[in-house]
């Protein structure tokens, strides 16, 4: 659903009543800030065209019947890069803006091979793999005549997945805090216990877990989201695919979340080695305990606008906060001001913890139980067991 400003309540009244079902759609887009994006993002969008924007795939934007977008041609895992920056930097580091600016810097050089081989990629695909059917029925390859893969959609940008923001963020806060502020412990020591997965060092993982965490409203966290996303995101928007327009960024996790986490090691955030990594462009699951107003500030502070490509956040809230006029017009509320603040992106599971408990132990009775997991809604049942238990470990917020 594209939220606009003066969106009527009825359209409102109604989305938040589906909402409150449970079925987890629809998804709320601020159109306005969509719009405002693309405009800015140097894609030579016709401001006729603008309003065409939409998500296809799961939300992968484009714009209907006159884009090739390249749908999450590469991702950046940036946990598990995180951890090679902290396992050739952090020993030697001799404070922690030196340590963040040399991971931006690995951040960096990762994002020239990544957007280097897409490019390549498109070369290939635009000589061997011919879309004629896509070509006929797209603007404007038969006008250009050019077929779609080399180039002949009126609009082409490359859409690149930015995963585990949340994760490093956190990560990283505890690293400032506990390795450089207070300096309660040294990064060798540090490293060694990430080596260890954290064997026989349970207290220091409680202690790292007791940083400030990205959710809660917490400047120290918010501050180091806003500026290492916008580093990212401005490192993508600076480069040019060989197809033409930019690598947007976005954040599209769906159900890979889990697997991307799997080569990770542990993480100064005190996430285990192969857990899985944040779900989502919001805070890690469970990690956000302040409320969601907080959480959404929190997740506003990320500058949005850059990342034309989708942030997906979710958002977990129960279902007194669907009960009544009153209730509605307070979550209607808060979306809203979610909004003004600059995010762009918002979907919301409503479901009971006892029922997700129950369905993880009888799933014969929870056969037609549907979940929004990532992108899209997905019947609980086919889930992995990891991904059930994140979607347990989801705050719910009820206040």
């Amino acid at each position: 659903l594209h939220v606009r400003r003066d969106m009527p309540a009825a359209v409102w009244e109604a989305a938040l009543e589906t909402i409150g079902s449970g079925c987890g759609l629809p998804a709320l887009y601020n159109e306005e800030a969509f719009i405002s994006s693309l405009r800015n993002a140097d894609l030579g969008i016709r401001e006729s065209d603008l309003a065409l924007y939409n998500g296809g795939g799961c939300t992968e934007t484009m714009v209907h019947g006159l884009s090739n977008v390249g749908s999450l041609d590469a991702g950046i895992n940036l946990p598990l890069l995180l951890s090679e920056t902290l396992a050739t930097r952090l020993a030697t580091a001799d404070g922690f803006t030196g340590f963040l600016d040399a991971y931006q810097q690995d951040i960096a050089a990762v994002i020239d091979d990544i957007t280097s081989q897409v490019s390549a990629e498109q070369q290939v695909k635009a000589r061997l793999r011919p879309q004629p059917m896509r070509s006929l029925l797209v603007d404007d390859c038969i006008a250009a005549g050019r077929e779609f893969n080399a180039g002949g959609a009126r609009y082409n940008w490359s859409v690149i997945n930015v995963a585990g923001l949340a994760t490093v963020v956190d990560s990283l806060a505890a690293v400032r805090e506990v390795v450089f502020e207070k300096q309660e412990i040294g990064g060798a020591q540090l490293l060694e216990a990430l080596r260890d997965n954290f064997d026989g060092q349970e207290p220091l993982r409680l202690r790292l877990a007791r940083c400030p965490r990205f959710g809660n409203d917490e400047a120290a966290a918010d501050e180091l989201a806003a500026e290492l996303s916008e580093f990212v995101f401005r490192q993508f928007l600076a480069r040019t695919p060989w197809r033409g327009g930019r690598f947007l960024p976005s954040c599209l996790m769906f159900t890979t979340y889990a697997q991307a986490g799997k080569p990770v090691g542990a993480t100064p955030d005190g996430r285990r080695a192969g857990e899985p990594i944040a779900d989502s462009a919001g805070p890690h699951q469970g990690r956000d305990r302040s409320g969601p107003t907080a959480m959404l500030k929190s997740v506003a502070s990320i500058p949005h606008h850059l990342a034309p490509g989708t942030l997906v956040v979710n958002a977990r809230f129960g279902g007194e906060l669907f009960d009544g006029a009153d209730q509605s017009l307070k979550l209607r509320s808060l979306v809203r001001t979610y909004f003004d603040l600059g995010g762009m992106q918002l979907q919301i599971n409503v479901i009971d913890q006892a029922v997700l408990e129950d369905a993880i132990a009888h799933p014969d009775r929870h056969r037609d139980l549907i979940v929004r997991i990532g992108g899209y809604s997905e019947y609980f049942n086919r889930l992995s067991p990891e991904l059930k238990q994140t979607l347990l470990e989801r705050t719910e917020h009820t206040t």
